[in-house]
């Protein structure tokens, strides 16, 4: 049986981990939410590249402009839901180029080789929301294709710290390199059936600094899952349902900055009650 100051041990000790729960979730504040029930909450949206973002029974659908082809050619099977980008880019280049004419050069990664056509992909970012040095992003997310890849990109920015509307800054058109090479970023890849895994870039050089388990944990790739990013001092965490999926420390943190998504071609997913928390 326990004496008196015993009891009162535990009782402080119940105590202070309260008080530190209830502080911590006092720090944070949501800044931005979006249950997509009104649709002026679209203009708070900008697309870079081939996609549409619209609202559709209360969810933002995010959809690639090539999509319905995608989809018809899985359907098929001439080509897989693996997101290869070999098996598709004949397809979506003869239709770009077809849109585009002679335009569609914007669509291709010129280095020191041959160009490489990279279209068909897409960002979505958010105009109205930069975030703080210490936040966390929310959102639903409900895969409406069994392709990947899902992509948050955040504390986004020029190389000079611009911000990612900055006017100064080159066009963009959903190529890849526009966002990994000539930008400061991070960016959480997540949904791939086949890896299983969601892994964390660090922009300018696209450097692989993290990987954890992905939103996809069976056969069934349809649940809707509960994720979040935060960076705190530093630290950037993937949170999947409350669970974590992998923990970075940067010892050079970008700064805060623009967010948005990025979708690959094939892609297409609901994305819901999303909130920006700035956290102190």
């Amino acid at each position: 049986m326990m004496n008196m100051k015993q009891t009162t041990s535990i009782f402080l000790i119940l105590l202070f981990a309260y008080c530190s729960t209830y502080s911590q979730s006092a720090k944070e504040t949501v800044s931005a939410m979006y249950t997509f029930d009104r649709e002026e909450e679209i203009s708070d949206w900008l697309i870079e590249g081939e996609g549409k973002a619209y609202i559709e029974n209360g969810k933002l659908i995010l959809e690639p402009l090539f999509f319905p082809l995608m989809e018809t050619l899985m359907k098929a099977g001439a080509i897989s839901d693996d997101n290869c980008m070999k098996e598709y880019e004949p397809y979506l280049y003869a239709a770009m180029k077809a849109k585009y004419g002679n335009d569609v050069r914007n669509y291709f990664l010129v280095g020191k080789g041959e160009p490489v056509f990279m279209g068909g992909h897409f960002n979505v970012w958010n105009r109205r929301i930069r975030t703080s040095e210490n936040f966390a992003i929310e959102f639903d997310f409900t895969p409406l294709s069994s392709a990947p890849l899902h992509m948050l990109m955040f504390c986004g920015s020029g190389l000079e710290g611009e911000s990612v509307f900055d006017t100064s800054l080159p066009a963009r058109y959903g190529v890849e390199d526009e966002t990994m090479y000539d930008m400061a970023m991070y960016r959480v890849s997540f949904f791939h059936k086949s890896r299983r895994k969601a892994n964390l870039r660090r922009a300018p050089g696209k450097i692989m600094v993290a990987q954890g388990e992905d939103v996809v944990a069976s056969k069934d790739w349809t649940p809707t899952s509960r994720c979040r990013v935060e960076r705190i001092n530093g630290i950037v965490r993937f949170l999947i349902n409350g669970k974590e999926s992998f923990s970075y420390k940067d010892e050079q943190p970008l700064k805060g900055g623009n967010w948005g998504f990025r979708l690959m071609a094939c892609a297409k997913g609901a994305y819901d009650n999303i909130k920006v928390i700035t956290i102190k």
